[in-house]
């Protein structure tokens, strides 16, 4: 994934899907050079050591109490035997104690329980799916970066993973594979880096948002086939659905060999803004994060853009818990290429780096991700819905005029939830959006970097 910083729902179903694919150097969804691709078996990699982990697993059989309960046990009892040094609070005491199950913080843990439940799955069988998504993500970074013009992206999958290069798969992708702790695919002869469809995705939109018949559109593309797919909103009713959609492919994307999927749908994007929650309530929307100015201390109150654009001054608000409000004023909002974010003021009160999570419940904003990738699991709180988990199903997309968002796999939010956090343990992910596609979206938080302010961490 490039470095780059600057870059309601579906309410029927999908009426046609037109797939043209012009005959040059761009792949459909077979591997033409799959003798080049790597595989790392399971059973070859590396697995956790989590000896304490083990203990617990031990103790609950013996004791006849689910694991879930002995997980909880063992935090309650560590936490209360443990003196937490002020230094490690800065701002005050929190709701997740600083306790430690081998490698994993008593706040992933909390997220991993609820991942368990929205998947109907139990807490042993969620860590294994998901407790290494943290290594995994650090790698596919390292990646992008080290080889931005041959990474053609990365998939992380329950019980495995998978990176994909333009070319050969390089000696370092392999070495840094060999970290994780399930089977790795390394596909090779791809065709294209994710810069290239990337550029190619956002080209594909402003072609299609830039027709006078349509009012919206969503654009995301697939690393793993090198489809670019466009969901357009026509501005009236056409009687010939299929040669409209056929009409909106760009011909420009076809002649260069990019394989484009448009897709006619009744609502391209949906910002959720009646009321708001976050990690407190700011009015109609939800604050998402505090921000802090990368070169001094100057401190801000994250949110959603169009939250921004819509209210100069609005009222922050703590979770009755806390309680206290103060008034708060827009520094900055933008809906564009920088995706969906806004800043305010922090009004009388102090800011601090801990975030609402749930109800009445703060933990501390450890660190912040980058572009997630396809398949990570993230949680997000909103005012409308609470406290929900679902999986990154598409990244960097382009909809409407907004660039660089994510989708998730599943519809969990709701009207008000708006600006409000994404998170997984102290991980700062994004800000909250609304719908594209009929599924959550939201900004990732980084892109707050173009203002030279990011996420305020521990």
């Amino acid at each position: 994934m490039p470095t780059l910083r600057t870059a309601g729902g579906v309410s029927a179903a999908i009426t046609l899907t037109v797939s043209l694919v012009a005959l040059a150097p761009w792949p459909a969804s077979a591997d033409p050079a799959a003798s080049a691709s790597i595989t790392l078996a399971a059973d070859a990699q590396p697995k956790p050591d989590r000896p304490t982990l083990e203990a617990i697993k031990h103790q609950a059989a013996q004791r006849g109490i689910p694991f879930e309960q002995a997980v909880a046990d063992h935090l309650s009892t560590t936490a209360a035997a443990q003196r937490t040094a002020a230094a490690n609070q800065p701002d005050g005491p929190v709701d997740v104690p600083d306790v430690m199950i081998d490698d994993m913080h008593a706040a992933e843990i909390e997220d991993l329980r609820r991942i368990a439940a929205a998947e109907g799955i139990g807490l042993a069988e969620a860590i294994d799916r998901v407790a290494w998504q943290d290594e995994f993500e650090k790698v596919a970074a390292e990646l992008a970066a080290a080889f931005p013009a041959e990474f053609s992206g990365a998939v992380k999958n329950d019980d495995s993973a998978w990176f994909g290069f333009k070319g050969d798969v390089p000696a370092k992708a392999v070495e840094l594979a060999r970290t994780l702790p399930v089977r790795v695919d390394l596909a090779a002869g791809r065709g294209y880096s994710e810069a290239e469809l990337a550029a190619a995705g956002t080209g594909a939109h402003e072609a299609v948002i830039g027709n006078d018949t349509v009012a919206d559109a969503s654009t995301s593309y697939d690393v793993r086939t090198g489809a670019v797919q466009v969901e357009a909103q026509l501005r009236g009713q056409v009687a010939d659905r299929a040669a409209a959609a056929a009409d909106l492919v760009p011909r420009q994307a076809l002649a260069a060999g990019v394989r484009v999927e448009v897709a006619l749908v009744d609502r391209a994007a949906e910002p959720e803004d009646k009321y708001i929650r976050g990690g407190g309530t700011l009015g109609t929307c939800t604050s998402g994060f505090n921000l802090k100015y990368i070169t001094s201390n100057t401190k801000r109150h994250g949110t959603a853009g169009h939250c921004g654009q819509s209210t100069a001054t609005r009222t922050y608000a703590n979770h009755s818990g806390d309680g206290g409000s103060t008034s708060v004023s827009r520094v900055w909002a933008h809906v564009g290429d920088w995706g969906d974010l806004a800043y305010y003021t922090v009004g009388s009160k102090s800011p601090t780096r801990t975030f609402y999570y749930d109800w009445n419940k703060k933990r501390y904003a450890d660190s912040r991700s980058g572009m997630p990738s396809v398949g990570t699991r993230i949680c997000h709180f909103g005012k409308a819905t609470g406290a929900s988990c679902a999986k990154v199903a598409r990244r960097d997309v382009s909809s409407g005029g907004k660039k660089h968002m994510v989708v998730m796999d599943k519809d969990i939010s709701a009207g008000g939830d708006s600006g409000g956090p994404w998170y997984y343990g102290g991980m700062a992910y994004g800000i909250h959006f609304g719908k594209i596609g009929g599924e959550s979206a939201f900004t990732p938080a980084y892109l707050y970097q173009n203002r030279k302010y990011d996420v305020w961490t521990r």
